[in-house]
């Protein structure tokens, strides 16, 4: 077999087929499939991503449930803002009760929130160091919330073992309902 010009020309536009076909086809064809796999990997990573900030949502019923008992057991502490003369009290029989002699007991402006009102009272007693401590240990156990925020002690010169103390005591209340509407009615 003989390659004549005839013969060169058809072998020539064969290779220019199979040249442009890669460019025009495979090439092409190589590209979008590139481009799809980067999206399908940021479609993986997406995902993988939602699967792990949703991992946590099958706890989060159980969560919710334990926060809000946590809600109950706080405001079971904080007592009705009614009941405050009672507090009192029970603040004077439990110095009383650690032979601390209640000089002056002064009430300070309270402090008011959505969820909860403060009410700060300044104390002053004397009486022996160990009562009075006694008296801080007992105060911690009472069944409301309550907060100490400003103490000072001083030493009786001439009595061994014996002190004044001026303390602040923040009682916290559940806030009244009827007395916050007045507020909003008076505003």
């Amino acid at each position: 077999m003989r390659f004549g010009a005839r013969e060169l020309i058809f072998l020539a536009v064969m290779i220019g087929l199979l040249g442009s076909s890669y460019f025009f086809v495979f090439a092409r064809a190589n590209s979008t499939r590139l481009i799809k796999e980067q999206e399908l990997a940021a479609k993986q990573k997406s995902l993988m991503e939602l699967s792990q900030s949703t991992a946590g949502i099958e706890d989060l019923k159980g969560r919710i449930v334990e926060l809000q008992r946590a809600i109950e057991y706080f405001d079971s502490k904080l007592p009705q803002e009614r009941d405050f003369d009672s507090i009192l009290r029970e603040l004077s029989e439990l110095a009383q009760r650690n032979s601390l002699a209640t000089k002056t007991v002064r009430t300070l402006k309270s402090v008011r929130d959505a969820a909860y009102s403060e009410q700060p009272i300044q104390m002053s007693m004397t009486g022996s160091f160990e009562g009075f401590y006694q008296f801080l240990l007992e105060l911690e156990k009472l069944p409301r919330i309550t907060r100490v925020t400003q103490m000072n002690l001083q030493k009786i010169n001439d009595r061994e073992g014996q002190m004044t103390a001026t303390l602040t005591v923040s009682i916290f209340f559940e806030p009244d309902p009827s007395a916050a509407q007045r507020v909003a009615g008076a505003e």
